[in-house]
Parts: C-alpha cells; structure tokens; sequence
C-alpha cells in the first residue's frame, strides 16, 4: 500500500511537471502614471491621464494607436466619405463584443456619439463633433454620419480615446457616473478595481478581436512625485515611469536594467493670461511680464533638453509651418521695457502699488518651477505673485470660472484644429483665458470647414499671429519630447507622441519576461 502511495505522488508530481500553464507566473505590468486620472467615461475624460489610461479599456471607429497621423481600422473595419466631404459610412466588424459579452452593433455607436453631443452630459469633448447633424444606422454593422458641412478633423475625433465607444443597454440602465467608476469596453483589457490614490487595474480580455493581450494583468500606480516615480522604478517596484526630471533620466539611463525610451512629443506648456480680468486684460500688463522674465534661460534650466522653445501653439511637423514669424513676435527679456509698461498702468491705476494675485498650476514640477521663477521675477516689480499648485480636481473648476494667470500644458493629435478650436474658440470649456473675438471664432470654423492643409492653414495663422503675436493672451513656452523608462523585461513598447500608453494594437502586443 506504501509502495502503491508513493508511486501516486510520483505520478501525480510528474503530471504537474507536464503541465506548467497550471502553475504559469501571471504576467503583470505595473505603471506609473504622473496624475490620477479624474474620469475614465470616454464621454467625460477631461485630460490626457483618463485619455491615456481609457484607451486600453475602450475602442474608437478608427485608431491613431500606430501612426499619430494616419488612421487604422479600428471598430470600424472599412469607411468612405462622400465627395462634398458631408457623409461618412462606416462599416463595424462584426463579432466583436464587449467585456461584458454583449455584441457590439452600429446602436453603441450611435448612443455614444449622441452622448458626447448631448449638452447634459456637459462633454469635454462635446466641441469635436458638433458639425454632426444626423446619425443613421441602416442596420447592425452601418454607421452614417452626416454633417452640416465638410468637417476636416473629424477622424481624429473619432480615433481619440474621448470617443471611445460605450455599451448603449448597459450606460442606458446605471448613468454616465456610475459607469464611470465600473467601465466597460471592447478594448484589450477589462476594468476590475478602482482605489483612489492608489491604484486602477485591468486584466487582459482574451476575447479581443486583434488577438489575446500578453499581459495578464496592469496596474496603474498614480504617483504625482517624479522623484519617487524615479525610486520606483529603480527599485523595480513598477516597470514603467514617465514624466520624470530630466536628471532622474539621465542617471536612469546608465542602468542597464532599464531602458530609456524617447520621440518627439505633441505637448506643450505654456503661460496664460485672463482676457477679462485687469490687469490681466490689459495687453500692456501681458506684454510688461513677457519681456520682464528671462523665458530662455528659465526654460533650459528647468526642462534641460526635453524639450525645445515654443513661440506658436502649433508644433513642428504640423501646418502651417509658421515658426519663423511667430519667433519674430516673441517679446525679448528687457526689464527696462517691462518696467516702463509696469510704470504706465501704475499711473494710470490699471495696476495699483502692492498688487497681488496667484499663478494657478496643476502639481507638475516644471509648470511649478515656472510659476515660482514668474513670481520671483515680477516681485521685482512690486508685485507678489503666490503659486497655487492644485489637483486637477481642485484646479480645473477654477480655470473655467477665469483664473487671472495660470501655467498649463496641452496634448493633441496632429491637427491644428485640436490645438487650437478648444483653447481659443469662445464656446469652448477649455478657453481659460475667457478670450473672445468674432475674427477668432470665424477662422477657427473656417479652419474647421475648408478642404486641403494649405487653405486651413491660412486660418491657423491668423489664430496664432492675432492671439499670439498681437495679442499675447499666452506665452508659449516648451514643446516636450515623450521619455519612459522601462524595465529591460518589458518587450515591445514605445513611448507615444501624445503620451498615451498603448500596450496592445495592430501592430503591437507588449510582453514582460
């Protein structure tokens, strides 16, 4: 009988061995992300880090995932457009389901654009898509859009993660917030907790129509610090970090347990100024800061060559080309001039003696470190700038009641309506600077409905040089570059231009050993 037991264990260990998926290491990747993202419903993401981190949870009609200019089939496996530029057809894949197992049909599509369009829902994005005029679904797998002229952007409104397609039956039955904190996409991976602070997790979804991730499970670790950001990955405790001081970099890049990935980014910061609040709407007062901080030297000192120098809104590899104008117009550090502009609206009693006010900014320490060297100049006017640096949370409510100056950043696809209808246009929830001219308004729209780069160009520049150049309602400041550092056991990943972080696509499929 001992004989007979013995011989069982063996057996059975030996089938153990002959069996290692049994016991296979679940593969887990985990992220360090700058911010905590404030929503993950496409319909109500406000920013980069829900766009970001939404974009593995949910699908678009088209993908920008491979090429930031190029779309892909993405839900939509094929699409036309009509010769007056004013119907778009899609045709959806079929078999394609959502995480939940329903099929995806041309009626989520319908619902999610007419949720983003929907003034109750009070869409970030809503902006992006109301050229659409009618949505037709001849049936199942079709999807018509017609609009109310010929609307350039359009595809990469539909490629963005804001318009990643929802589950019609499911956001129907619990409401947009409820399936905020629980959502559901057909993207490669599936939602499965939320904890404030401290981590969001998804686990791959086996089912997804471009093949089963190879990844089992991502956990995205939000830590605002970028030199605790830098210690973690150090230490091995994530695997991916971005956002990181560039000194942090350059010490990490002679680890060779870690990789240093780097391209050129679609993001910039920049310095803005209310339109309706005086000072501040004083073009005299605007100018008087431009000349009175030494711009060049703070910006090397504090992005340190991950970056370069902006003076436009559009960044290179974008049309219009316009940079040598734009440069023309930037405003040389002169403290004599700042003074003298400083010295005449203190005569006139725009700006009175003691002056003080906050420089508003997200807790991201280059924009800090910008507002500090702002205040720490102009005090040399006698003026008392106190730096505010917020939760996106906190921050954003008082951007869009009118912040009298602020230091933000941007990131967009490369379309220069995406950089420019949402800041500058005067409907827009993002224009914090309140700035309103009809001239404005009407060359972002034409921009919008013309056909061909160079004639929507025209219209961008007449944006960039009034506002710009004539007006300085902003200081440009800083186009970044994307650099991630990652764990030499993560295979097949790259940085993106928008800083999104895409681990699955058409043409990729991120692993770690």
């Amino acid at each position: 009988m001992k004989r007979m037991l013995k011989f069982l264990t063996v057996l059975s260990a030996a089938a153990v061995l002959c069996a290692p998926s049994a016991f296979a290491a679940e593969k887990v990747l985990k992220v360090g992300i700058a911010k905590e993202p404030a929503k993950l419903n496409p319909v109500l993401i406000p920013g980069i880090f829900g766009e970001s981190l939404a974009s593995n949870i949910f699908d678009t009609l088209i993908s920008f995932k491979e090429s930031a200019s190029e779309p892909a089939p993405g839900l939509a496996e094929s699409w036309t457009i009509a010769e007056d530029g004013k119907t778009y057809t899609f045709t959806l894949r079929k078999g394609v389901t959502f995480h939940n197992g329903m099929a995806l049909t041309s009626a989520d599509v319908k619902y999610t654009l007419e949720a983003l369009l929907d003034k109750a829902n009070a869409s970030p994005s809503r902006e992006f898509f109301t050229p659409v005029e009618k949505i037709d679904t001849p049936d199942a797998y079709t999807v018509v859009l017609h609009l109310k002229a010929p609307y350039g952007p359009l595809l990469f409104a539909l490629g963005n993660p804001t318009c990643g397609i929802l589950p019609a039956e499911v956001v129907k039955e619990v409401g947009m917030d409820a399936f905020d904190r629980k959502p559901i996409g057909t993207g490669p991976f599936k939602f499965v907790e939320w904890v404030p602070d401290e981590r969001i997790v998804l686990v791959k979804n086996a089912d997804y129509f471009l093949g089963t991730p190879k990844i089992d499970k991502v956990i995205f670790r939000p830590i605002p610090k970028p030199e605790t950001m830098a210690a973690e990955i150090e230490a091995g405790g994530i695997d991916v970090a971005q956002r990181l001081l560039p000194q942090d970099v350059k010490r990490l890049s002679e680890d060779k347990n870690l990789q240093v990935l780097t391209v050129p980014g679609l993001s910039n910061d920049y310095l803005g100024f209310s339109y309706t609040k005086a000072p501040f709407s004083d073009v005299r007062f605007r100018k008087a800061v431009y000349a009175a901080i030494p711009f060049d030297a703070a910006i090397n000192g504090i992005w340190r060559g991950v970056g370069e120098r902006s003076y436009s809104w559009i960044p290179s590899g974008v049309f219009p080309e316009d940079t040598a104008h734009m440069k023309s117009r930037a405003i040389p550090f002169d403290r004599k001039e700042a003074k003298r502009l400083f010295d005449e609206l203190k005569k006139e009693g725009i700006l009175t003696e003691g002056f003080s006010f906050s420089i508003y900014t997200p807790q991201n320490p280059q924009r800090v470190k910008m507002a500090t060297a702002v205040a720490t100049e102009l005090r040399k006017y006698g003026i008392t700038a106190k730096v505010e640096s917020l939760e996106w949370a906190t921050l954003f409510p008082i951007l869009k009641e009118g912040a009298g100056m602020y230091i933000m950043g941007w990131g967009s696809v490369p379309d220069p309506d995406r950089w420019t209808y949402k800041i500058f246009h005067s409907g827009s929830t993002m224009n914090f600077s309140k700035y309103e001219l009809p001239e404005i308004d009407q060359a972002l729209e034409m921009g919008r409905s013309l056909s061909g780069a160079d004639k929507r160009g025209e219209q961008y520049k007449i944006v960039m040089r009034k506002a710009l150049g004539e007006d300085y309602i902003h200081i440009p400041l800083v186009f970044k570059s994307v650099t991630n550092v990652v764990s030499s056991k993560v295979k097949g990943y790259t940085p993106s231009a928008q800083d999104y972080l895409h681990l699955v696509s058409e043409k990729r499929n991120v692993s770690i050993d």
